[in-house]
Order: C-alpha cells, then structure tokens, then sequence
C-alpha cells in the first residue's frame, strides 16, 4: 500500500496521474465505465470519493429505511398530494462547469480530491466528447452527483407545504399537505432542476392527490424504489411493482424447469436435482447471510421486501404458482418431495422470516440457474 501512495504522489507531482477511464458493459441501458484497479489509482479515488462524501456531509438513506419512512407518511389518514419525479439522464446531464464550480464553494475539500474531480472529468470528456456527465460505475461518481443535489435537497425538504422528501439518486418522491401546496412545490421543483442545467423525465413523473380520508383515485398507485403504494378505505396498501414481481416469478420459473429438464421421475433416483429443487424454492421463500460480509448483510423474500404487506397478493400468487406446478407434476415426485414442497410457503416464511444455512459452494450451486435475471 505504501508503495501504491509513493507511486501517486510521484505522478500527480509530475502532474502525469489519470485514471485510465475506460468504457465498461452496458447495465440496465446504461453506460458505465472503469478506472484502472492497480492501488496507485484504485487506492486514491477512493480516498477521494470519501473526502467528497464528508465535506458535503453527504448521507445517503438506504431503499429500506427510505420506504418505511414514504409508508409512515402515507398511512395516516388525511388530506396529502405525492409528487413522484423522476430526473432525465440524471448522471449523464451534470454539466462540469456547474459541479465544479459547486464544488469550489467548500473551502474544507483538499486539493488532491479537487484535483481528481478535475481530472476524473477531463478524462470522461476525452472518452464521450462531451463537457457534461459523470461516469456511471466509478465510486467518485456516485458522491459527487449527490454533492451536486444539495441545494436542490435542501430546498424541497424545507418547502413550505412539504411534509415527506426522499431522493434517491434520480428518484424523486414528496408528499404535501395539500393539492394547493404541491402545485407550487412543481414550480419550486421545475425552477431549480432548471437551475442546476437538468430536466424532468415527463414519462416517469407524475401527481397523485387524495381525498379527505387520505385515499387515492379508484386504480390509482405510486410507484417508488419497486414498490405500489395505494390507498383504499382509509388504510395503505403496500405491493411490489410488476417488473419487481416479474423478477422473483422468473426465478421460481427457471428453478422448476432446471428440475424437469433433469427428467425426474417418482420411482428412479435423480441425482441430487430433487434436492436441488428444494433449497431453490426455500432459498426464494426465505432468507440468509451473506458470508464474508463485515456487517452480516442478509437477503431473501423478508430482506429483500420488508415493506411488503403480511400476506400480500404478490406471495398469494407464487403460492399459488407453486401448487399448481405441483399438482401437474405430482407424478414425477417422490412422496416426501411433495410432502416437502408441501411445507414451503411464501406467504408464511414471509411472515416468520426464517434463516437457512447453506454453505457458499451450495449458495453458487442454487443462485446459478438464474445467472442473467438481476
């Protein structure tokens, strides 16, 4: 390491430090991009990356303690308006001038970290040809578009009117007290992304207003961070959003159809595929650890979707999706594998969060069927 920090020093002395900004895979439709890995780079972005973090005073909420903090406001009943906005190419529209000149109103940010924005940008510039945009995919990226969003935080979260804000990343949600307050929250909203040289993706935005009781229009849902939020009778109802849905069917999908493309059959034994199938399902219905991570993660049906309702229609359906697969198939099972499938339940492990123990080997064995669907 030290060798690394003797090696940076040394460049950036003889101003020959880059990062060796390459274009990297399309995710999601997006660009992203990588530096070099070797510590005499890798090593001071990253220190950088933090620097930026704490002279902004940069936190960034998780998905989960953001949701549960939308579902606490939306569940009492009152009068409200959500506005949920969504911010157009969010990471590729920052034009450089405007970051760095924000940047250059901390006066506590070192100069080595001023100087790697600098050059992080000149690099991203030579790559794209163009004099906006930050790379998606490099660390420093990720805080300095949120130091970039201060002002535009801090003015909505203080909004008169203003009773919930949330952004994350481009991802935008505010609750006001009423429909009034959340016209002029639009105005404040549209003359300051206009400010900071960025724009509104018109398809992704939109207005919910509720009535006295705090319930939306008939059909009427808001969508934030893979969640449905509606409001029927005076109470919340919390989903998943269809494409989040979508995800977990697949996966229950391509378990099953791994499990007879090994030709099972009730009667001769089938090589560890019966098991397999077993601890796929459970995997998807309950939880684990991540192990080797510092702070036991955990992940699952429960972790993955906390906010979800207990009992949701979402886990109805892949209950019922499992039945029936099992009541075409039963022929193919051993009984104890259909008493066993028998036991597994979304509905009820969503509910009591069990953990499972795999090993890492068996974790990499089951995960693999579904290599491709995030």
């Amino acid at each position: 390491m030290r060798g690394a920090l003797v090696s940076f020093e040394e460049k950036l002395t003889r101003d020959e430090f880059r990062f060796g900004l390459t274009v990297g895979p399309v995710v999601g439709g997006k660009a992203t991009y990588q530096i070099d890995r070797s510590l005499d780079v890798f090593y001071p972005a990253k220190q950088a990356a933090e620097s930026i973090r704490a002279t902004a005073s940069v936190t960034v909420s998780s998905r989960n303690s953001i949701v549960r903090a939308l579902q606490s406001a939306l569940e009492k009943s009152y009068e409200h308006a959500v506005m949920k906005l969504d911010i157009e190419a969010f990471f590729e529209s920052i034009p450089h001038s405007a970051l760095l000149e924000r940047l250059s109103r901390f006066s506590n940010l070192d100069s080595v970290s001023m100087g790697l924005t600098r050059q992080l940008l000149v690099e991203f510039e030579a790559v794209t040809g163009v004099k906006s945009g930050l790379p998606r995919g490099v660390g420093m990226s990720s805080h300095l578009a949120e130091l970039y969003m201060t002002d535009f935080d801090s003015i909505l979260k203080t909004h008169p009117g203003v009773l919930f804000y949330a952004r994350y990343v481009d991802d935008v949600v505010i609750v006001t007290d009423s429909a009034q307050a959340l016209s002029q929250v639009k105005d404040s909203v549209l003359r300051t992304l206009t400010g900071l040289q960025l724009k509104p993706n018109t398809t992704k935005t939109y207005n919910v207003v509720a009535d006295g009781k705090g319930d939306y229009p008939t059909g009427t849902v808001v969508e934030y961070l893979g969640y449905t939020f509606a409001r029927i009778d005076g109470k919340l109802r919390t989903g998943l959003t269809d494409r989040r849905k979508a995800r977990r069917v697949r996966r229950l999908e391509l378990a099953l159809e791994a499990w007879l493309a090994s030709a099972p059959n009730a009667v001769w034994p089938n090589h560890g595929h019966n098991g397999m199938l077993l601890d796929r399902i459970r995997y998807l219905a309950g939880n684990t650890r991540l192990l080797n991570s510092k702070s036991n993660v955990a992940i699952g049906l429960y972790f993955s979707n906390s906010a979800l309702d207990d009992g949701g229609a979402e886990l109805v359906e892949l209950d019922q999706f499992l039945e029936a697969f099992m009541v075409q198939h039963a022929s193919k099972m051993p009984a104890r594998m259909r008493e066993r499938m028998g036991e597994i339940s979304f509905v009820n492990m969503f509910t009591s969060r069990p953990f499972l123990r795999f090993s890492q080997k068996r974790v990499e064995q089951i995960v693999s069927v579904w290599d491709g669907v995030s």
